[in-house]
């Protein structure tokens, strides 16, 4: 199982927060499972195996084996980054180890269908870990009228596969 922390903060430069979660009374009904496969896997809320604080170390945590997952939340509002810095963190702890998979968050457009969220939905910023034998890399994936933008491959974060907690982040 793969668990994931999904403690996403989208920031200015002052410090506003415009998404926050950290599972702290589970799952809010704010999150939408997507129904575009039958056979999506299953997101629990858990502390994992091991973890330092019980109370603060609560995410989402993959339930079963080789299963995609999609599951998302709307934003209460819309945001503009223009002349800011935005900042997208989450965590991630790869309990089993990992030889090959991924775990990302997506900056969704406004007005997408929740239920029908798949791998190829649009996207405005998709951000995380993808690891896969001895290529272990974060995406960074801007979306510009339907055209991709990849940061340059020197710019890339190595993504690391041990079972410790990692912090990502991109600003």
């Amino acid at each position: 199982m793969k668990f994931l922390t999904a403690i996403l903060s989208f920031s200015t430069v002052f410090g506003t927060v415009y998404f926050k979660e950290s599972f702290d009374n589970g799952l809010s009904d704010k999150w939408v499972q997507s129904k575009s496969k039958d056979d999506f896997g299953k997101f629990v809320v858990s502390n994992g195996k091991f973890f330092a604080d019980e109370a603060s170390s609560k995410g989402l945590q993959t339930s079963q084996d080789a299963k995609f997952y999609a599951m998302s939340i709307p934003f209460d509002k819309e945001f503009d980054n223009a002349g800011k810095v935005m900042v997208i963190q989450f965590s991630v702890k790869h309990e089993q180890g990992i030889d090959c998979g991924g775990g990302y968050v997506k900056i969704l457009p406004p007005g997408y269908d929740a239920a029908k969220l798949n791998g190829e939905s649009k996207y405005n910023i998709m951000f995380g870990p993808d690891i896969c034998g001895g290529d272990k890399k974060t995406h960074v994936i801007f979306s510009y009228k339907d055209k991709n933008y990849g940061l340059n491959h020197r710019m890339i974060l190595q993504a690391e596969s041990d079972k410790l907690t990692r912090k990502l982040l991109y600003n």
